[in-house]
């Protein structure tokens, strides 16, 4: 009996919570897409097993649409319902589908530079300010 609780313990520690619905993909410099889930965020670390840590990430869940350069990543997020600050897993992650914010990261320094938009034309106007290429176009 001992065993067989044993085997269940073990079985149980291992089954869906230890990395199995997470992955991530280098976007550039050390910026990754990182997903768990349905959800996916922008971490940078030099540590590619800590994009999961929440002092690595850049752009917060619910990030759908991301481009970049050598220069810049821009991208798209649909914000949270959820009005406060949070990036835990367990907190309210539901994405107002109505909504969209837009972001550039600038790569281009040693400490890279977020600027976040909740309107295209503002979006546009310092992608420009940046000359961010019109190849860039941010249409996902």
């Amino acid at each position: 009996m001992k065993k067989l609780t044993i085997l269940i313990l073990c079985f149980c520690l291992t089954s869906c919570h230890f990395g199995q619905n997470e992955s991530s993909d280098e976007i550039i410099k050390d910026f990754h897409l990182a997903r768990w889930d349905e959800n996916s965020w922008i971490s940078y670390t030099k540590n590619s097993d800590s994009i999961f840590e929440v002092k690595n990430i850049v752009v917060g869940h619910n990030v759908f649409g991301v481009e970049n350069n050598e220069d810049f990543i821009i991208g798209k997020q649909h914000p949270c319902e959820n009005k406060g600050k949070h990036f835990i897993d367990n907190d309210n992650l539901k994405p107002n589908l109505n909504g969209i914010n837009y972001f550039i990261i600038d790569t281009r320094n040693k400490n890279y530079k977020l600027l976040t938009f909740s309107n295209e034309k503002d979006f546009k106007i310092e992608k420009t300010r940046l000359g961010i290429p019109e190849n860039l176009t941010n249409q996902f």
